[in-house]
């Protein structure tokens, strides 16, 4: 495995398709072979049941295949969402990608220090639906 980070960015989760696509993009991205899958949020303003559940079983999908799954860029009722479930003690969230990319750099268990500048980021922005 190496220590690349796969970036997913939905353009939307209210349809069934985009749900759809976002699973197979992340599971593209687990099937890359990469540490850590980051899904920045900043253009989902909103979520359906069915889109927050399909979060949920992303991370399970990712920590069963031994990665990392991070979220950035979340709206505020996103934000809150999480908050009311007790989610946002179970996800590791960001404000947005500078701050994970800070994260990343300098914080990155069990890598030796020389080695974290080395960190790929490989952009995931597949999920272009029409609404």
């Amino acid at each position: 495995m190496s220590f690349a980070t796969q970036i997913i960015k939905p353009s939307n989760l209210l349809t069934t398709a985009a749900i759809n696509l976002f699973q197979v993009e992340v599971k593209t991205a687990i099937d890359s072979d990469a540490a850590f899958i980051l899904i920045d949020l900043g253009n989902v303003s909103s979520m359906s049941s069915s889109s927050f559940i399909a979060v949920v079983k992303i991370l399970q999908l990712v920590r069963a295949s031994d990665r990392q799954l991070f979220l950035c860029s979340m709206s505020q009722q996103i934000r809150m969402l999480f908050e009311l479930t007790g989610l946002d003690q179970v996800f590791k969230t960001f404000v947005d990608f500078d701050e994970f990319n800070r994260h990343m750099h300098g914080t990155v268990v069990g890598m030796p220090r020389q080695v974290k500048s080395n960190i790929e980021i490989v952009p995931r922005d597949g999920l272009k639906l029409a609404s």
